[in-house]
């Protein structure tokens, strides 16, 4: 048999028994063989926890130093994941208050909040990047993190910090590269007139062309700069090589060879002279030339008729967020093509 003694009559007894009697009275009960169970006054840390629904909320920072809140967080997020994917954030109490859905604590009591609160720190970059130069870097974007102090049910309540990797869907920059290669505006490479067009009307047969473009192309561009969820980006477009395509077709009057194919002109990494009319710069040329292609950015004609030269500059493409740095695909640009007339000059003796 067990008699338990509740809480109202045991204080009863304190009350009305003095220590001695109540001693003797327990020593009694237990001399009879029966346990006694002293249900005592639940202790603070035997107090059930409080349980707070709610869900994950993130405060990213902008490129102004203002503070966006986003309510969905993708699965695959750092943010979602963060403590157990489903699981609750704790703190203790350490005054009595509310919790974030109005419950009731007591200095001392737990409290377990689905209400995770993630803020991020002040932002690493500022405003308007580095013009063009992505050579004073920060390091690799897949080295990037952004810091976040993460908080349980309401921002009273810090329980630790998080570095989350610029990969994270919930931040990665490069799900804005397509966006910024719209906004990449590469001066067109326009093709150098040799000389002789001016002097003659066209191109000579068996006088070597010279492939090359007007300076303005040649040079490193980048795009407008966009601010995304706290990054400043850009792509920042460098030229590492040019190349032409040249269609030649002959005159129906005179046939000759056709051509079509593609003349190669400055390789990657490639040293080379140019000047305020060119790039390469034109050299001093023969005065004839077996047709076709006689080197790097010379096109011989074979015969009279018409050709049509398009320049292609490939550029390296580097992505910019924030200073730090990720290189991307290379791109080709290409110009509006240039049409020649092909001729002859016919040698007139002049002497009598």
């Amino acid at each position: 048999m067990l008699v338990r003694l509740t809480r109202t009559a045991r204080s009863m007894i304190r009350a009305t028994l003095p220590l001695a009697l109540l001693l003797a009275l327990l020593l009694a009960l237990l001399l009879a063989g029966l346990p006694v169970a002293l249900v005592t006054a639940a202790r603070p840390s035997e107090v059930p926890p409080v349980q707070v629904p709610g869900a994950r909320v993130v405060d990213l920072r902008d490129t102004n130093g203002g503070i966006t809140r986003y309510l969905s967080i993708p699965s695959g997020s750092l943010f979602r994941r963060h403590g157990g994917v489903g699981a609750a954030c704790t703190y203790v109490a350490t005054t009595s208050g509310t919790t974030s859905d109005g419950q009731r604590v007591e200095r001392g009591q737990t409290v377990q909040s689905q209400r995770w609160i993630f803020v991020e720190g002040l932002p690493e970059s500022f405003g308007e990047p580095m013009p063009t130069d992505p050579n004073a870097q920060r390091g690799p974007l897949s080295e990037a993190v952004r810091w976040f102090t993460v908080f349980c049910d309401s921002m009273l309540h810090a329980v630790g910090l998080v570095a989350v990797s610029s990969r994270d869907p919930m931040l990665d920059p490069r799900r804005r590269v397509d966006d910024l290669r719209q906004g990449l505006r590469l001066v067109r490479p326009v093709v150098y007139r040799n000389p002789v067009v001016d002097r003659w009307g066209g191109l000579i047969t068996r006088y070597t062309t010279w492939l090359a473009v007007t300076p303005s192309a040649w040079r490193a561009q980048r795009s407008n700069a966009v601010g995304w969820r706290g990054w400043t980006m850009y792509l920042f477009a460098e030229p590492v090589a040019l190349d032409f395509q040249v269609d030649f077709t002959p005159a129906k009057s005179r046939p000759s060879t056709a051509f079509h194919g593609r003349v190669a002109c400055i390789a990657r990494g490639a040293t080379f002279a140019r000047d305020a009319r060119s790039v390469p710069a034109m050299p001093t040329l023969p005065l004839q030339s077996s047709p076709g292609v006689n080197g790097n950015c010379r096109w011989t004609p074979p015969g009279p008729g018409s050709v049509r030269i398009q320049a292609r500059i490939t550029y390296r493409i580097t992505f910019w967020a924030n200073a730090y740095t990720e290189s991307l695909a290379d791109y080709v640009w290409t110009g509006t093509p240039s049409t020649f007339r092909v001729g002859e000059l016919s040698a007139v003796n002049t002497r009598r």
